[in-house]
């Protein structure tokens, strides 16, 4: 007796390959001797789902690397933080096969942010530099506009991160990358002049100078920037065609571009997990 599949492929129900090893594992001894034909070839249904299973895309890993400064504002950072660490493969809160490894990147071992909370950095800004290309998302929070101001000069080390990460190639098995910005984290974008013909925004109060910083910034010839009022911005592909542009508006705003994120890179019923475990509300930007 056979069984024909030959729309199975098309049909075929998005389940993670962690679920579909555990449901075969535990299906595979009760299966009786059937064929199952796809086109001429026929195989049993163990061998069937043996290739099926093998067929599946391997789990996918990023790795995030979030810039701290003295100042920062505190959810700027700490929300995309929170947002990514419940995002596994497995769900499983007791022992998670995370999606995301998170490094915080600072100019010194230590950063005092929002004048209150005190951050111990995982890499300092030399050591990210040089090893840019290990990161899939780079995350960078704002601050008020003093914070900001020194750290926006021609050579600022920040700087020099954002403007490598963001004329990096693509990943070779994760394909493009992704800057993300958080409130008047804009501003470091725009002072990087990375932000030429794209879409962003930024804190509503903060609209009119993140205009103003990159067109002072941007590549003469280039076309200017778009700053618009929004909760966030999926502003593309920046010019070199390998890294995704994110825009989040104030301060909270970070929370919802990060489940966003995961909506894009994991599935949007994942993001609709993370929210429930996190009893988050979150303000999803219609397309």
């Amino acid at each position: 007796m056979h069984l024909s599949f030959s729309n199975f492929f098309q049909a075929k129900p998005r389940i993670s390959s962690s679920n579909l090893t555990t449901a075969i594992l535990f299906i595979l001894p009760t299966l009786p001797p059937k064929d199952i034909c796809l086109g001429t070839s026929c195989k049993t249904i163990s061998q069937f789902l043996v290739t099926v299973m093998s067929s599946e895309s391997p789990n996918k890993y990023y790795k995030v690397g979030v810039l701290l400064f003295p100042g920062a504002d505190i959810l700027d950072f700490a929300g995309p933080i929170e947002v990514l660490s419940h995002v596994s493969h497995n769900r499983n809160p007791d022992s998670p096969d995370r999606m995301f490894e998170t490094k915080t990147i600072a100019c010194s071992p230590a950063i005092r942010a929002a004048s209150s909370l005190t951050v111990h950095a995982d890499l300092l800004l030399p050591d990210a530099v040089d090893q840019i290309s290990d990161f899939h998302i780079l995350v960078i929070p704002g601050g008020p506009p003093a914070v900001l101001q020194p750290l926006m000069g021609k050579n600022a080390p920040e700087l020099d991160l954002i403007r490598k990460f963001a004329a990096l190639p693509a990943d070779k098995s994760l394909g493009t990358r992704t800057l993300l910005s958080v409130c008047t984290g804009a501003f470091l974008l725009g002072a990087g002049g990375v932000l030429g013909g794209m879409t962003v925004t930024t804190h509503h109060h903060a609209l009119d100078k993140l205009r103003d910083i990159c067109a002072r910034s941007n590549t003469p010839g280039e076309p200017g920037t778009t700053v618009l009022h929004r909760r966030y911005l999926d502003g593309g592909l920046l010019k070199g065609g390998a890294v995704r542009l994110l825009t989040a508006g104030g301060i909270s705003s970070g929370l919802d571009v990060t489940c966003y994120l995961v909506s894009q890179l994991a599935t949007h019923d994942m993001a609709a997990f993370i929210v429930r475990v996190m009893e988050y509300d979150w303000r999803e930007v219609e397309e």
